[in-house]
């Protein structure tokens, strides 16, 4: 039966609790503000209150340390003071209200047999008897932690599995992946589109260069280099290679200057004005530019080539898509809050929105082109009905979109 539990990604950027004392010098460390010292006295009074023996409790402090830090014999007295320490925290603090937290169904039997099956991974008897007599939730954190104290090379596949037991406890995204030492396929390997949570490749770019409110947050090379840096959580390399992809392209399709021209201008809302880079293409060279570099660093003999000829088996459903959309996209370029709705450039730029993410589908690239519909649709607001956005998720599936992605560019359009 499911249990409500608090989402831990509202308060926490990474590990927290009992399993993150386990990796720092003091309780102080673990528990830094009123939050982290909640989370760390709900832990802590869980094995306080557990008929774990010592030995045990010794034993798993000191398999998730990595042996580098033993609490003695007496590791309940250790706990105890973990405990008042943080009480000490909270009632110092001057902000109690913290607003209410999203909520996860937690089915505590069913994840505890999930964690259950990864621990003959690691030889941890003890790490058992908490998962099964504590908690699931702070036992499959401090199993994380002995993989990571002792880097242990962690499968792909594996890795999937631990992401998937995380989003069932509500984790936030950085605390399985950080510091674990996953053995990641090659960035040009076609899993490892799955793996990005948000958007990536050219559709993110035209995101970060939104209207003129990127101004105020960094450079234009800056921009491109946010895209394109290897973040926690993914292949290193993959979101360089994408955007790579995505930006050659474009830059040897035979679309006019004019068409990727209007396709910048309509996806970024007339951001970035591509007359300072001396045009869409010489913009295009210095994005794929940018991110050979970044590749260079993960494989330094890496030479970008022609790029892999795109897959335009779904051509079709995503014209269809763009379509039956057609008008309302139209509309909504042409009634643009950025400018106002009497400012002219939006109206030429509205009739040239459909014909031109037309042509990246059905001559390009139909993943990029679905993307760019996307990126298009948030941008300008366009509402959703929920028989489009299951479509949409369908074929975000066919195309090995992660979820997350497409609930990220399509969470605020659902029509009322």
């Amino acid at each position: 039966m499911s249990e409500q539990r608090e989402a831990r990604h509202w308060n926490f950027d990474g590990d927290f609790g009992f399993s993150l004392l386990t990796a720092v010098d003091s309780v102080a460390d673990a528990a830094g503000d009123a939050d982290e010292a909640r989370a760390l006295r709900d832990d802590t009074r869980l094995l306080l209150g557990s008929s774990l023996p010592d030995d045990d409790l010794r034993a798993v402090w000191l398999a998730a340390s990595g042996g580098r830090r033993d609490p003695g014999a007496d590791p309940r007295s250790r706990l105890r003071e973990a405990v008042e320490r943080c009480e000490e925290a909270i009632a110092a603090d001057t902000f109690p209200d913290h607003g209410t937290a999203p909520t996860v169904a937690v089915d505590e039997n069913a994840m505890r047999k999930a964690v259950l099956a990864e621990l003959p991974t690691v030889h941890a008897p003890a790490l058992a008897r908490v998962v099964a007599e504590v908690d699931a939730d702070l036992g499959f954190r401090l199993f994380l932690r002995v993989l990571k104290a002792s880097a242990v090379p962690v499968p792909s596949a594996d890795y999937d599995r631990y992401r998937t037991i995380a989003d069932g406890f509500g984790y936030p995204a950085r605390l399985v992946p950080e510091g674990l030492a996953v053995r990641w396929p090659r960035f040009d390997d076609p899993s490892v589109r799955r793996r990005f949570d948000f958007d990536f490749g050219f559709s993110a770019v035209t995101g970060r260069f939104h209207a003129d409110l990127w101004q105020h947050a960094y450079s234009v090379e800056e921009g491109v280099r946010g895209v394109a840096a290897d973040q926690v959580g993914l292949v290193p390399g993959a979101p360089a290679y994408a955007l790579l992809q995505d930006a050659s392209r474009l830059l040897h399709s035979p679309l006019s200057d004019d068409t990727l021209t209007t396709l910048w201008q309509v996806t970024t809302c007339r951001g970035h004005d591509l007359d300072e880079e001396g045009g869409v293409r010489r913009w295009l060279r210095r994005i794929t530019d940018i991110c050979g570099a970044t590749l260079r660093r993960t494989d330094p003999g890496f030479t970008a080539g022609d790029p892999v000829p795109a897959a335009m088996d779904l051509r079709g459903p995503v014209l269809r898509e763009l379509r039956e959309m057609a008008q309302e996209l139209t509309d909504a370029v042409h009634d643009s809050p950025w400018y106002g709705a009497d400012t002219s450039p939006w109206f030429a730029l509205s009739g040239r929105t459909v014909p031109a993410l037309e042509q990246v589908i059905d001559k390009i690239d139909p993943d990029l082109g679905f993307r760019l519909l996307l990126r298009t649709a948030h941008a300008y607001s366009v509402r959703l009905t929920d028989e489009r956005l299951a479509r949409f998720t369908a074929l975000g599936d066919a195309f090995g979109h992660s979820r997350h992605h497409l609930a990220s560019l399509t969470g605020s359009l659902r029509e009322d």
